[in-house]
């Protein structure tokens, strides 16, 4: 393993240019300090972020730099270099603990709390306790989260009011702390149900049954909803409840209607994490569907989907996060289907840079490859996906697809003949790719190939055959595209 791959290289990768000058104090600080000097090791390794992609970042040179006059190479050495790599990603772990408990308010007010009553500051506790209940409530957002830390302060309480001897608010807290675990056991039950469901569908996993399928199965969830219409939980419970039918009814559009209807009608109320969740799975139901319907129907509202995503800054969790590359993707392909050219370009400007830098040039690369292919500039798309390396299994197939497409545009028949014949026998060794997607796939290299050689040959009769056939295909990637082609010859 090259040093750059260590844990704690990775970690530090994470960290932003606030948290390195934070994490050097951190590093001399006496009461954390483990006894090494660890500073000279620490400054040889950050003059390499965030990256760590250059040819002179390696162990020997990061030993030479902590120890100019001495040979780096044998054993004693690397251990060494090893040892003082141990004790910094240590305290690495530590002020990683310690930053994120020093910004999670709600927890700090939490542990307060229990600590007043374990050190008797009883006479305190009613101050604290409106400052844990306004650090909740700050923003006014409804959040799973925060019905969970509700559960727990209210737990806090009934020791308070049993200290002071309040019975009947003790009782009250008692109550309503054992409600707000109610609304969060039916949550994360039709959480857990949705997950299983999602894997079996969308990965191909399959899971044993379990104890949440029974007790699912035991729970009259109409009457549970209807108990919760008036609750600001509703939203929660009925979009995962009917979301949750939608997905293991292999896409039930009218149950997947009624938890897109519940999540917009709440969402200026959520939290911006919850928004992420909630998005998340309106898109997954959409992008399974493809196993039975017609996915291409279905463009339109995931693109409408992915634009209210961006509208909403809910594609990420945080402003620190990155942008995942799959919804990156998605965007890309959704747009250039539908032919929205300038709003893929506006995207790929602005949003590129939200990658992990990683992933950032191969991306905006396929990007502009996809808008020009969309655009019939073929040779430029040839440019730009010829400069494509892979990174991702997805992306890894949709290069392959979009550099075939080119092939047979520009007439590079040797070239597609011989990546198509690779493509298929890439698919049969790939244990990472769903069946149904993988088939998808194979279907297409089968009429691919039937492509050119019907083009070569010019046989009008046997392409339209071919393109009834094509039509008749449940589960085929890049449909239209080849009713289009063999429409054409």
């Amino acid at each position: 393993m090259e040093y750059r791959d260590t844990k704690l290289i990775v970690f530090l990768q994470t960290f932003s240019k606030k948290e390195l000058g934070e994490f050097e104090k951190f590093i001399i600080s006496p009461y954390f300090k483990q006894g090494r000097d660890l500073l000279p090791l620490y400054k040889a390794i950050i003059n390499f972020h965030p990256d760590f992609l250059s040819e002179e970042f390696n162990e020997e040179n990061t030993f030479k730099e902590l120890y100019p006059n001495t040979d780096f190479g044998d054993k004693k050495s690397r251990d060494i270099l090893k040892t003082l790599s141990s004790s910094l990603l240590k305290m690495a772990e530590e002020f990683m603990v310690i930053s994120n408990f020093s910004r999670n308010k709600i927890l700090k007010n939490r542990i307060m709390l229990e600590e007043l009553l374990d050190r008797d500051l009883v006479k305190y506790y009613e101050k604290y306790r409106e400052t844990a209940e306004a650090e909740i409530n700050i923003k006014g957002e409804l959040s799973v989260k925060h019905i969970l830390e509700k559960y727990f302060l209210d737990g806090i309480d009934t020791q308070y009011f049993n200290i002071i001897l309040d019975h009947k608010n003790y009782l009250k807290k008692g109550f309503r702390s054992g409600e707000y675990l109610s609304d969060y056991y039916i949550i994360n039950l039709l959480r857990i149900a949705k997950l299983k469901s999602f894997s079996e569908i969308g990965s191909n996993i399959k899971s044993e049954e379990n104890i949440s399928d029974q007790l699912l199965a035991g729970l009259n969830m109409e009457m549970i909803l209807d108990a919760y219409k008036d609750s600001p939980h509703f939203v929660f419970i009925g979009f995962h409840y009917y979301s949750y039918l939608s997905i293991s009814n292999k896409y039930d559009a009218g149950h997947y209607a009624k938890a897109k209807e519940i999540f917009y009608r709440h969402k200026s109320k959520l939290s911006r994490m919850e928004k992420v969740y909630f998005y998340a799975d309106l898109l997954n139901i959409q992008n399974i569907g493809y196993q039975f319907i017609n996915f291409s129907a279905r463009r339109r509202e995931i693109f409408d989907l992915l634009v209210s995503c961006i509208e909403d800054d809910a594609y990420k969790m945080y402003n620190e996060s990155y942008m995942q590359p799959d919804f990156y993707r998605n965007f890309i392909i959704n747009a250039i289907f539908l032919k929205e050219f300038e709003i893929a370009d506006k995207f790929t400007e602005k949003y590129t840079e939200e990658l992990k830098p990683v992933f950032r040039k191969d991306m905006k690369f396929y990007s502009r490859a996809m808008i020009s292919f969309g655009k019939a500039d073929y040779e430029e798309a040839l440019v730009n996906i010829s400069k494509v390396k892979y990174a991702l299994v997805n992306f890894k197939v949709d290069v392959k697809i979009l550099s075939l497409k080119i092939y047979y545009e520009l007439k590079l028949t040797e070239q597609a003949y011989s990546m198509a014949d690779t493509f298929k026998h890439n698919l049969k060794s790939n244990k990472e790719i769903p069946e149904e997607l993988n088939l998808s796939y194979f279907n297409f290299i089968k009429y691919y190939i039937k492509l050119l050689n019907l083009s070569e040959k010019v046989y009008k009769d046997e392409a339209l055959y071919m393109k009834s056939e094509i039509e008749k295909e449940k589960i085929i990637a890049q449909k239209n595209w080849l009713i289009e082609k063999f429409e054409g010859i």
